[in-house]
């Protein structure tokens, strides 16, 4: 049958204002993600460009960081003293950090722990010691080292310190001019599932949460994470992190320098290789006074791609005189 005329126009007209509107919606979501796998391309090449790298987190001179070699530094943000925050390098000092001799830039990472309230950051409160005055998110004291305490990460009160608050800690690091965080303790999480069933589905979402939060206004800001690589099984992560980093993969992980479980070592391996398979770099460091377990770890780093230091659990110097000959060194470990 035919259809009159007045209705096929009102037919057409109503298509004419429709259709448009999912096809802009979905245009535009295309150029959002196309805009942030760019993103995310240009900040894995930046990492991807790295050959060396040094770790120190306590007595740093910004003049002796600026004379190192390395092509990448991941440092403490602030200066602390007798476990008490002190100070925060300024962005003139960040600036110096990242010059390398000659005069081209390296990267610089900010160690940022988010696991872990640390008793000498500037977010800590001397009453928190006093009974009944502790926030809810401060769970047990880790006995390894002294001034630090387990976070109830999933809470808002610590993540507000972190990265959703007025004075965050992302932002302090920032302004100080940071080229992105190196994230340590996610591993955290573990030690929490007795309260928390679902502490590792919180840490993902923790970390999505922060990255987010750094890229708003920086899409080349980086975000690094030390450890917990198991984590990297989720694939959302894998599209949030720009690089990851591992500890003491084959020597040392109760901190004796014994070579590590064959066991241990497959499984962390395989995590690795998962990893550099979705395009992230990984930056390995092993903490070892032994120049042939140095050695070793140096050629497994090169045969596996990954980017290899040797340093003292110290974190005091960025030289390690036994490092292997052909592999730029540096010392790791936290406060």
């Amino acid at each position: 049958m035919i259809r009159p005329l007045r209705l096929l126009v009102a037919t057409a007209i109503l298509v004419c204002f429709q259709s448009p509107a999912p096809s802009f919606a979905a245009s535009e979501g295309s150029v959002r993600a196309g805009v942030d796998a760019a993103s995310r391309s240009a900040r894995r090449n930046r990492l991807m460009s790295v050959r060396s790298w040094g770790y120190q987190l306590r007595l740093i001179d910004p003049a002796e960081v600026a004379a190192s070699p390395f092509d990448m530094v991941v440092l403490d943000h602030a200066i602390s003293a007798n476990r008490r925050f002190v100070r925060e390098y300024t962005r003139d000092e960040v600036r110096l950090m990242k010059s390398r001799p000659g005069g081209t830039q390296r990267l610089a990472l900010a160690y940022l722990s988010i696991g872990e309230a640390e008793r000498y950051r500037f977010y800590w409160q001397q009453d928190w010691y006093d009974a009944g005055r502790a926030p809810s998110w401060l769970s047990t004291a880790n006995d390894r080292w002294d001034g630090n305490w387990r976070a109830r990460f999933w809470e808002p009160g610590w993540q507000a310190h972190i990265f959703s608050g007025v004075d965050t800690y992302l932002a302090r690091i920032k302004a100080q001019g940071f080229d992105g965080i190196y994230l340590d303790r996610a591993d955290v999480y573990h030690e929490l599932l007795h309260e928390r069933p679902g502490a590792r589905a919180d840490m993902l979402r923790f970390i999505r949460d922060l990255a987010a939060a750094a890229r708003r206004d920086d899409p080349a800001f980086l975000v690094v994470m030390q450890n917990a690589e198991e984590l990297l099984a989720d694939a959302t992560l894998r599209a949030t992190l720009d690089g990851l980093a591992k500890e003491d993969l084959l020597f040392g992980v109760e901190h004796d320098a014994r070579p590590n479980p064959p066991a241990m070592v497959h499984d962390t391996l395989a995590n690795l290789r998962r990893a550099k398979a979705a395009g992230l770099p990984v930056f390995l460091v092993e903490y070892l006074d032994d120049a042939k377990h140095s050695a070793t770890a140096s050629r497994l780093a090169a045969r596996e791609g990954f980017v290899f230091l040797n340093g003292e659990r110290s974190l005091g110097s960025l030289h390690n005189p036994i490092a292997p000959a052909s592999v730029i060194d540096t010392p790791s470990g936290r406060k």
